[in-house]
C-alpha cells in the first residue's frame, strides 16, 4: 500500500464521531487505538489528490473527487484519510 492511501482495512478500528459541520469544514473526533487520537481535528473541503476510500461510507473515492482532508499542520498520523463530501449529501 503506497503511503499516501488510507485504505478501508487501515480504518476496521477507527471511531469518527462528527462533531461540527459546514459546507467546507468538518470538526470531527477520530479515535483510532494504538495509533493516534484527536478530541477536535479541523477537516477541509479540498478535491482528492489521489484515489482511496472514504472512512465513513468505505467508498471509493477517485482523484479530483470532492473530499473532506484533515487541515491541521505539521500533517496529523491520518493526514492521508479522506471522507467524501458526498455522504454528507452536497
Amino acid at each position: 500500500m503506497k503511503a499516501n492511501e488510507y485504505a478501508a482495512a487501515d480504518t476496521a478500528q477507527v471511531q469518527i464521531e462528527i462533531l461540527e459541520r459546514s459546507d467546507n469544514i468538518l470538526v470531527i473526533r477520530w479515535v483510532e487505538p494504538g495509533r493516534c487520537h484527536y478530541g477536535e481535528q479541523r477537516w477541509r473541503r479540498r478535491h482528492a489528490r489521489a484515489s482511496g476510500v472514504c472512512v465513513l461510507s468505505r467508498r471509493a473515492i477517485r482523484r479530483g473527487d470532492a473530499v473532506f482532508r484533515p487541515a491541521e499542520r505539521p500533517a496529523p498520523s491520518n493526514a492521508a484519510a479522506m471522507i467524501a463530501v458526498e455522504a454528507f449529501g452536497y
